[in-house]
């Protein structure tokens, strides 16, 4: 064999070889490529799939209502995406969205009874709802069972008591911690009440107050004065002794909603009689009255001196900073859509209820809603828009079960809004007895970020029984 052919035989072994190792090494490329694909692939699969759990869980957790599609992004730029409708939870995991290795993984659940869930109901949370009255008042004044609210007994123990239900609880949906719960959006309230045959007494509230100068162990009233509802008032029991210990009252900003059936008359606001109620059993709307107003000589220095005025119709400043208490028709400017009579409605027909309205037992058991919408940006003035709208229905006579509107009727599903949408029949539109709109300055505003619920009830000479059931809540989420 001549030099050169083994040369070029050498040649051709390298050229082989070379070919060979560049063949291997592309192999070795693509298959070390494909695996990392793989598992990326791999990964972004778990990671959807785990969003897509985590979002189904929050949807349960918080008791999230309707949606035909809301996006919860994470830190890194991942996300969940809720889709719920009736009671069926569509939950999406989405991973690197927008890019080539976007990854979807999508979790559906039905769950009986979500669509009309409430956050905070009796019976499940009635051992958060505190009793608070006197050592001195007899045990049962208040007193709960495991599915209803007992405010006030009838009877001449009872006279000259005042007391409160406040809840306490620790409700996950409304971020709730020993009864402060975030006021959000704003919230809706349902529930069944029937004055007791023989109440002559004066009445009781549905409050709801801020959670920044109040604890669940805040309640107004005064000894002896019934007429201030344990709402205004210091808390007042006897020389030395505050029933919330401090003199403090339920401090502003606070709303309630007052069920009075007691003629409170004209008199000077720190004296007995002197609400300015009209002869008609009512509904209305109370604020806190005005920050001025002194009844010193009853409290000395005590914050809630400032507060015996706070359920007196008329009451405050008509600003952002103190809002005006509904008006009776014994005054100038009357409204019926914030004190609502039994007879002259906000709108809409009448319904002539007679004057008695709330104590025409055994015809007195109402179902209530209300349901508070509360902006989270400020309007035109920097102040910030709140509205309440309020109905009270007829249940069937002596029916404190309310069968008339029972859980499955839309009035009593607090899970979503009151419209004519969904009201039956549709048209014409059920509006509401009461609906106030109203502003409320920053520092008011800010105040509310917290807020307590419950009600509250007191007596004079006159005595009630007011049976309180079937309590639920929703927070607008």
């Amino acid at each position: 064999m001549s030099l050169s052919n083994q040369k070029g035989n050498a040649l051709l072994f390298v050229v082989v070889s070379m070919t060979v190792v560049s063949v291997l090494g592309t192999g070795v490329y693509f298959l070390t490529t494909t695996a990392t694909f793989s598992g990326l692939e791999a990964n972004n699969q778990n990671r959807a799939y785990q969003l897509a759990a985590a979002g189904r869980d929050y949807a349960l957790a918080k008791n999230l209502p309707a949606t035909a599609g809301r996006d919860f992004t994470m830190s890194e730029g991942n996300k969940f995406r809720l889709v719920i409708n009736g009671n069926t939870i569509t939950s999406t995991g989405i991973v690197r969205e927008g890019t080539p290795y976007e990854t979807r993984r999508t979790i559906t659940v039905d769950q009986p009874g979500f669509s009309s869930r409430a956050d905070i109901t009796f019976p499940k949370d009635i051992a958060a709802m505190g009793v608070i009255q006197p050592t001195s008042a007899p045990g049962a004044f208040l007193s709960k069972t495991a599915t209803a609210v007992s405010l006030g007994k009838i009877g001449a123990a009872y006279q000259s008591q005042f007391g409160a239900v406040v809840y306490s609880g620790n409700a996950v949906p409304g971020n709730c911690l020993t009864g402060k719960c975030d006021f959000g959006a704003g919230f809706t309230a349902f529930f069944v009440f029937q004055f007791a045959a023989g109440s002559t007494g004066d009445g009781f509230t549905f409050t709801f107050f801020n959670g920044s100068n109040n604890t669940a162990s805040s309640v107004g009233g005064y000894a002896g004065q019934g007429e201030l509802l344990g709402y205004a008032g210091t808390s007042y029991v006897s020389a030395g002794y505050y029933l919330d210990s401090l003199g403090n009252g339920i401090q502003p900003p606070k709303v309630a909603v007052e069920f009075d059936p007691f003629q409170n008359g004209t008199n000077a606001v720190c004296a007995s009689d002197s609400r300015y109620d009209a002869s008609r059993n009512h509904m209305a709307l109370m604020f806190w009255g005005n920050t001025t107003t002194i009844c010193g000589a009853l409290n000395g220095t005590v914050a809630g001196r400032y507060s015996f005025d706070d359920n007196r119709h008329g009451a405050g400043t008509d600003s952002a900073a103190d809002p005006l208490n509904a008006k009776s028709p014994l005054q100038a400017g009357w409204s019926a859509c914030s004190y609502f009579n039994g007879d002259t409605k906000c709108s809409d027909s009448d319904v002539n209820w007679l004057s008695n309205w709330l104590l025409n037992a055994p015809d007195n058991v109402y179902a209530f809603r209300m349901e508070v919408t509360r902006s989270l940006t400020q309007n035109a003035s920097s102040n910030y828009d709140y509205r309440i709208k309020a109905w009270v229905k007829k249940c069937g006579s002596g029916d404190l079960a309310c069968a008339a509107y029972d859980d499955s009727s839309y009035f009593a599903n607090t899970k979503r809004p009151y419209t004519p949408e969904t009201q039956v029949p549709p048209a014409p539109p059920d509006l509401p007895m009461l609906d106030r709109a109203f502003q409320l300055d920053a520092t008011r505003h800010q105040a509310f970020t917290r807020m307590l619920f419950g009600w509250t009830t007191a007596t004079g000479g006159a005595t009630q029984e007011v049976n309180v059931t079937r309590f639920k809540m929703n927070f607008l989420k």
